[in-house]
């Protein structure tokens, strides 16, 4: 039997069946055991005379209206609550009112929170009425009533409902919880696509017009930007795989290891492929990060160069590497054109550069470069927030 598995419609309106049974007998126990025939017991006999047919029959009802309370919660309240205030002065014990509670359980999650507010309001009003006497009905052989009789069904009224809105409560974050993952997930998925897709694609795209160009003149220039374009394909294949993979399995899979800054040979070879001679300075001494920052700090490289690469129109740009004993500040710098036409931050690259660095909670900036040159991006990670 697999008890993880939810259970089917049939099975749920069983076990709700039995569960208000049993719940709404509990307060027949006493009664009976007051009619046991022990001589010390008879006293508390005279004050509790038994269960009556109406206590019997409010079982029945509850066990009866619990499974259809999860379709139609409020006429189902309202078919109980009659019978629960008919019963006055013909019931010896709550059970009648306890059956009621029952139905309020089911309340919070399945109207809106004001009305299911509403419908406990107006429960709690029969029962005062009712079991204190206001209504001033005369039954031939009193019961269950007076003022203790309607703080204890006030009680159980109350007890029902604040358990319902406390498990609907807890529902409602769980899935808003499970829906802010997926968001994050999402996000996350967006950017490594974007940054592995993006960046492969703008050095193709540049070699492309490269080998077109030079083809018939340069064949073996040609022959070096197709080369490139194999190099770059392949990585970008591999990268795309491993990400699929994960998504297909839900794990971690056989993910390729996860970049970081001492691989930006990589970004600075395919650059060099693409005619753009990009210059690594290391300033400080190189520290050992996290993982998470070592991968955000190396797509943000990334996506500047390829940015220089696609946009700056120029033949070279520099990165430079300063690691701080607080903080990590990563700027590429290029003297082309001025930076991407979404240099004001619109672009998906820009954005995402901008969120990553924001994850590790430092600043992010992109516009015009020194002296208003050429094209900077620069982003500064603190390394105590990031240990």
């Amino acid at each position: 039997m697999d008890l993880h598995r939810p259970l089917g419609p049939r099975s749920r309106a069983a076990v709700d069946a039995a569960a208000a049974a049993v719940l709404t007998s509990l307060p027949l126990l006493p009664v009976w055991n007051a009619t046991s025939g022990h001589p010390q017991r008879v006293a508390l006999a005279a004050v509790l005379p038994g269960p009556r047919p109406a206590d019997l029959a409010m079982v029945a009802l509850a066990a009866l209206a619990a499974p259809l309370a999860r379709l139609r919660p409020t006429g189902v309240l309202l078919a109980v609550l009659g019978p629960a205030a008919l019963s006055v002065g013909v019931a010896s014990s709550p059970a009648p009112w306890v059956a009621v509670a029952v139905v309020l359980y089911r309340l919070p999650g399945a109207v809106p929170r004001r009305r299911a507010g509403q419908l406990l309001a107006l429960a709690l009003l029969v029962a005062a009425l009712c079991l204190s006497g206001m209504l001033g009905w005369f039954w031939p052989h009193p019961g269950f009533g007076g003022p203790g009789a309607v703080l204890t069904a006030c009680l159980f009224l109350a007890t029902g409902w604040t358990a319902g809105w406390a498990v609907d409560e807890r529902r409602r974050r769980r899935i808003e919880h499970a829906a802010s993952r997926e968001r994050e997930e999402r996000l996350l998925i967006a950017r490594e696509l974007h940054d592995v897709v993006a960046h492969s694609l703008g050095v193709i795209a540049v070699q492309a017009g490269v080998a077109n160009h030079v083809a018939a003149e340069q064949p073996e220039q040609a022959r070096l930007a197709l080369a490139s374009i194999e190099e770059t394909s392949r990585t970008a294949l591999n990268e795309m795989r491993a990400l699929l993979g994960v998504l297909r399995t839900g794990g971690d899979g056989e993910r390729l290891p996860a970049p970081r800054l001492s691989d930006l040979d990589g970004v600075v070879r395919r650059a060099a492929a693409a005619g753009v001679r990009v210059e690594v300075q290391l300033v400080g001494e190189q520290a050992e990060l996290p993982p998470g920052l070592e991968l955000a700090g190396y797509r943000v490289v990334q996506e500047a160069v390829t940015n220089v690469v696609r946009h700056a129109a120029t033949d070279r740009c520099r990165v430079r590497l300063d690691y701080r004993p607080e903080a990590l500040e990563l700027t590429v710098t290029d003297e082309g054109r001025g930076g991407p036409p979404h240099a004001g931050g619109s672009g998906h690259g820009l954005a995402g550069m901008r969120e990553r660095v924001a994850v590790h909670g430092g600043r992010f900036r992109a516009g015009r470069g020194p002296a208003g040159r050429g094209f900077e991006v620069s982003a500064v990670f603190p390394l105590a927030v990031a240990g």
